[in-house]
């Protein structure tokens, strides 16, 4: 299983479980990513410092 761990700009890092990479997206809003139990969260490019997607 893969894991994504977004930061904030305001320093906080969450981890989601997602199925492959192609479940996090740039749109023109900003970042939607899908996680492993099928829920949709939506992040606009303002609040995100940084997403990266590690084994876990």
């Amino acid at each position: 299983m893969l894991v994504a761990e977004v930061t904030t700009t305001d320093r906080r890092k969450t981890r989601y479980q997602v199925e492959s990479e192609d479940d996090i997206r740039k749109t023109r809003e900003g970042y939607k990513i899908k996680t492993a139990s099928g829920e949709v969260l939506r992040f606009s490019e303002e609040e995100v410092e940084s997403i990266s997607v590690t084994e876990g």
